[in-house]
């Protein structure tokens, strides 16, 4: 994914969709950011990474993903600058996988990552109802931020009836309910 959009979430909404959901810790440490490139480790479950994303002049983004043992990342941790800890939920909207992290370390904050492969598409994502104010742009929500700089100040993104409705309609449909599935009133 080269591009992404940011989005936050109303706390109750995250924790509705990580009780329905389920979620998986990630820690990520993060490196002295240089010119341009962000280096960090990722440890999720026994899943353990080191990456290295950069952007080139057009401000396209392109990430290095080298799988290292487990020892080797828990060591890479330890020498990080700073470290940021979530559990991610992961949600399909329209066909769009839709990455949702509850940050743990700093706490209160909880932020949707959507990703694209090309920047038309991008653009022309329709933010369904449930999403809070849109932060791509705000550079204090990047992930590396958030772990260097702490979690920003807070923002109130109270959630709706219609974000809950569209919420429950998202998680309900394995169970047979959900606007989609409600049996028609005759009029």
């Amino acid at each position: 994914m080269s591009e992404f959009r940011r989005f936050l979430i109303a706390p109750s909404l995250a924790r509705l969709i990580r009780k329905e959901r389920g979620g998986s810790k990630r820690t990520e440490g993060y490196f002295a950011p240089q010119a341009g490139r962000v280096s960090f480790v990722r440890i999720e479950g026994a899943d353990c990474h080191l990456v290295l994303t950069s952007t080139d002049a057009e401000g396209k983004t392109t990430e290095e993903v080298t799988e290292v043992p487990r020892s080797h990342g828990d060591a890479l941790l330890d020498v990080c600058k700073a470290q940021v800890t979530c559990e991610r939920m992961t949600v399909s909207v329209s066909g769009q996988e839709v990455l949702i992290d509850r940050y743990v370390s700093p706490a209160g904050l909880d932020v949707i990552s959507v990703g694209f492969d090309e920047a038309d598409a991008a653009k022309a994502f329709a933010p369904p109802v449930w999403f809070g104010v849109e932060v791509t742009d705000e550079p204090a929500y990047q992930p590396a931020a958030i772990a260097i700089e702490g979690a920003p100040a807070p923002r109130e993104v109270a959630p709706s009836n219609a974000a809950l409705d569209a919420v429950l309609d998202l998680l309900e449909p394995r169970y047979g309910f959900g606007s989609l599935n409600r049996p028609r009133v005759a009029a």
